[in-house]
């Protein structure tokens, strides 16, 4: 047999064989796959254990007063600070009467501050002076609220844990912030 017929033939063979060996799988298979499977994607779900506010009337965008951090408060702060103090400033309001009921929380804290390397490459509008990355998590207190359509995760005690890019800008009042997005 020359060698070129020889291949073909072992490889036939294998595709009989390998035919053969799917029918017996698949119908092994089905019967061990229940009919309507479920996929988890990431971590296990979480109950969200918070109560139901049906009066929420208003769902007027989240958004406080401008933030102003002025500079002679910021001495010796570095970027960092500086950016992680504006959010701290920005979720300070969320938790005042202020704030509407669809966008109150109980609390909050700033977990990270950082500058992420690809931030150059990303197209974040708007620029800014500087961009940081700020990881904070916030204490949900009902559903619906704003808080929900961020990206994160909810732990067991309603605690959201979420990020955003942050562009800091320099002004004659000192520093303010907005949200940089794709």
């Amino acid at each position: 047999m020359k060698p070129n017929k020889f291949i073909t033939s072992l490889f036939a063979s294998l595709m009989v064989i390998t035919i053969g060996c799917n029918t017996i799988q698949t119908s092994t298979i089905a019967t061990l796959i229940p009919s309507t499977p479920r996929i988890v994607i990431g971590t296990t779900p979480t109950e969200i254990q918070l109560p139901y506010n049906p009066n929420i009337g208003d769902t007027q965008y989240c958004d406080s007063a401008n933030i102003v951090l002025p500079e002679k408060d910021t001495a010796n702060f570095s970027e960092d600070q500086i950016a992680g103090r504006l959010v701290e400033l920005w979720l300070n309001y969320f938790k005042t009467e202020k704030a509407p009921d669809y966008c109150r929380v109980e609390d909050y804290h700033v977990d990270k501050v950082y500058y992420d390397q690809r931030t150059p490459a990303l197209s974040l509008e708007p620029k800014g002076d500087f961009i940081r990355v700020v990881q904070f998590s916030i204490k949900l207190i009902q559903v619906p609220n704003y808080w929900m359509s961020l990206a994160g995760e909810i732990d067991q005690n309603n605690w959201l844990h979420t990020e955003r890019s942050v562009a800091v800008f320099k002004t004659e009042d000192g520093y303010v912030m907005k949200f940089a997005n794709p």
